[in-house]
């Protein structure tokens, strides 16, 4: 599936409004997106995997909104990213 960095703005940005919780998990964004853009139990894990969009460009796309501002996480969530940063930085 080519990546249309726009679209999935808008996609994410609608998500988000819709289930703000969403902007505090990666995991349960990914799966919004993919209900969005046709992911069914029915159809094969190769065939939904290849007709959505891949997580790492979800998370990315996400992150980003969030240093713009457009998405703002809850401050539980941003705290928790912010003490893993440390953590993982303390052990480099």
């Amino acid at each position: 599936m080519k990546v249309n960095t726009q679209d999935m703005r808008h996609k994410i940005l609608r998500v988000v409004a819709e289930q703000p919780e969403a902007a505090n998990n990666d995991k349960f964004l990914i799966s919004l997106i993919w209900e969005k853009e046709g992911w069914t139990p029915d159809k094969g894990i190769l065939w939904n995997l290849s007709h959505v969009s891949s997580p790492e460009t979800i998370r990315r796309t996400r992150q980003k909104l969030v240093e713009e501002g457009l998405i703002k996480p809850s401050a539980a969530t941003t705290e928790a990213r912010y003490q893993d940063f440390k953590q993982a930085r303390m052990s480099i």
